[in-house]
């Protein structure tokens, strides 16, 4: 099976927003997708569609996110869907306790026209906050996430204080 590059196509069409996730959704789309997700929710979107056909795999990071953007969503009466799930993302989404968060659909037709590929080049400090808030997410929506993530976490918050205490990290930046 070939695997696509990772990459990330969105989309708004009236209050739908729409992220189509090609390869590995991870850490390193982390920020821009939380962006999108919020920005589309705080302009009217009310529900967040997730197109995973594409996708091999998630890690813990990009599941934060799309747990973050669920609660987002919800708050505002919305939600997110993810759709076309593998089975093995189906079982990543079971094993950290995000099932409740988020509705499944079989695949659909196509959701993102071609071209609107989101930029994820971020600063090192907007990734730390990032992997920060989705890890703090995934023991928020499920304290069996706790023992999984809490030594991540003290890493993760040591390192972004490190920064901080750094004067802050800034593009290309350690």
């Amino acid at each position: 099976m070939d695997v696509p590059a990772d990459s990330l196509e969105v989309a708004i069409q009236g209050t739908d927003a729409f992220i189509r996730v090609s390869g590995r959704g991870s850490f390193k789309g982390g920020p821009a997708v939380k962006q999108f997700g919020t920005t589309a929710v705080d302009r009217g979107c009310r529900r967040l569609v997730v197109d995973l056909r594409a996708c091999v795999g998630m890690d813990s990071t990009f599941m934060g996110v799309l747990a973050g953007l669920a609660l987002a969503a919800r708050r505002k009466g919305g939600s997110l869907v993810l759709r076309a799930v593998s089975d093995k993302n189906a079982n990543l989404i079971r094993t950290l306790g995000l099932s409740h968060l988020v509705s499944i659909e079989a695949a659909a037709g196509p959701l993102v026209p071609p071209g609107n590929r989101l930029d994820t080049a971020t600063d090192t400090r907007t990734l730390a906050e990032t992997m920060v808030i989705a890890h703090e997410t995934l023991v928020e929506v499920s304290a069996d996430n706790l023992p999984k993530f809490k030594d991540v976490l003290a890493y993760l918050k040591e390192d972004l204080n490190n920064q901080m205490g750094a004067g802050g990290a800034g593009p290309g930046k350690p």
